[in-house]
């Protein structure tokens, strides 16, 4: 039986796109992660996909966006808010803040990435 630690989350299905895909794809019912072909993946629609880990190449030192939740960010001397959930079903990846306001998360906004406090440096442009 697949369980979830032989799973990994490549994201919420906002719209079929050209994504090279293994043959398979699993969705989440009930507690159970059920298979369905990656040519289906139309009918899975605003669902949760998932993989399995042994398909992707995953280099486990790099960082995923989503690995960004629970951290604080903060911008010179003024913290900003803790990032509660991390949006990256679009080509622009926004972190929300505990307050409901939405961060851009660009490599160019980021200052620095301190993993043993979980705290993220950003220099955000004078617009934002």
């Amino acid at each position: 039986m697949i369980t979830k630690d032989d799973l990994i989350s490549i994201g919420f299905l906002k719209r079929t796109h050209n994504r090279d895909l293994p043959e398979f794809v699993f969705v989440q019912r009930d507690g159970l992660f059920v298979p369905f072909r990656s040519s289906d993946i139309a009918s899975l629609m605003g669902e949760e996909i998932f993989v399995l880990k042994q398909e992707m190449e995953i280099d486990e030192d790099e960082m995923a966006w989503v690995d960004f939740e629970g951290w604080i960010v903060v911008e010179g001397d003024t913290t900003i808010g803790k990032i509660v959930r991390v949006d990256d079903s679009t080509m622009n990846i926004f972190a929300e803040l505990e307050d409901g306001r939405m961060l851009p998360l660009h490599e160019d906004f980021i200052a620095e990435i301190d993993e043993d406090a979980h705290i993220l440096r950003v220099d955000l442009p004078f617009e934002l």
